[in-house]
């Protein structure tokens, strides 16, 4: 028989398109992205919250931190805007780098016993397991990808216990129904299916036209439109098309030579515009 660990809250982010950087420009983007999650929680506020983060980690193309979830109302409620903002000031100088810096962010909270082996850098269990699947489904990275790259910096995925104890309590200044989307995260594979909820500080592209949780352009059925009859005899009609009746008018030869006698005609690649004789 064990103790149940103490809650933890912990936040892992990821950054899209990392391994499409040569090596310098990796080492470059992995101090980047340190100092913007560092500075986020300066400014915002969080200073407190950084200086005392549990179990650091880095995974190389991102970053993991614990931290009591007594502070979860305030890192929900500011943490997110400070770090999208963060990402855009250094925007202009990676890109002129060729480099380009985006964040999906996982936050999820429970049981993890974090006072282990120094030899190990993070705690094990379904807390950490959920937290990085999260980061890493696909809901998430939709957000980035259907969204512009030079706007969008960050996504957010929250899990279903977060929502429900800390934003759905009444804990922060944030409403769940009306600033978060609910998806299902699926990954058969791993056995894994729940519920999460996605955020994005600003949005851009795709998302403006279909919504976080918008069908991606793949899977959008495409646009019916009206069905024209297409002119016998390689006639092609114009907008107006043939007037009522059959009667024929205004005939522009585009290309070739037309005869026309009375309503009889015979025409190749012309357009027409018709009109009713009086």
């Amino acid at each position: 028989m064990t103790e149940l660990p103490d809650h933890v809250a912990i936040m892992v982010v990821d950054t899209k398109g990392f391994s499409r950087h040569n090596d310098v420009q990796q080492e470059e983007l992995q101090q980047q992205l340190y100092q913007a999650l560092e500075d986020a929680f300066h400014r915002c506020g969080l200073s407190d919250v950084w200086d005392a983060r549990l179990f650091p980690d880095s995974t190389g193309d991102g970053y993991m931190i614990g931290f009591p979830p007594r502070h979860l109302p305030r890192v929900i409620d500011s943490y997110f805007d400070a770090l999208q903002q963060e990402l855009t000031s250094k925007l202009r100088r990676l890109r002129a780098g060729g480099m380009s810096l985006r964040m999906r962010l996982s936050l999820e909270y429970g049981p993890a016993d974090h006072q282990t082996d120094d030899r190990f850098g993070s705690p094990v269990g379904n807390t950490m397991i959920g937290t990085h699947r999260l980061v890493d489904s696909d809901p998430v990275r939709d957000l980035l990808d259907r969204s512009d790259p030079d706007v969008t910096l960050l996504a957010v995925v929250l899990s279903e216990r977060v929502m429900k104890d800390v934003v759905r309590g009444g804990h922060t200044q944030r409403h769940g129904p009306s600033e978060f989307v609910e998806v299902t995260v699926t990954m058969a594979k791993k056995g894994f299916a729940e519920p999460a909820f996605l955020y994005v500080p600003v949005i851009s592209g795709d998302l403006l036209r279909h919504g976080l949780g918008g069908a991606r352009p793949a899977d959008r059925p495409k646009p019916v439109g009206k069905t024209v009859p297409k002119p016998s005899r390689g006639v092609r009609a114009s907008s107006r098309g043939i007037a009522a009746g059959g009667n024929i008018g205004n005939i522009d030869q585009s290309r070739q030579e037309t005869t026309v006698h009375g309503d009889q005609f015979n025409a190749h690649d012309i357009s027409i515009r018709g009109e009713r004789r009086q």
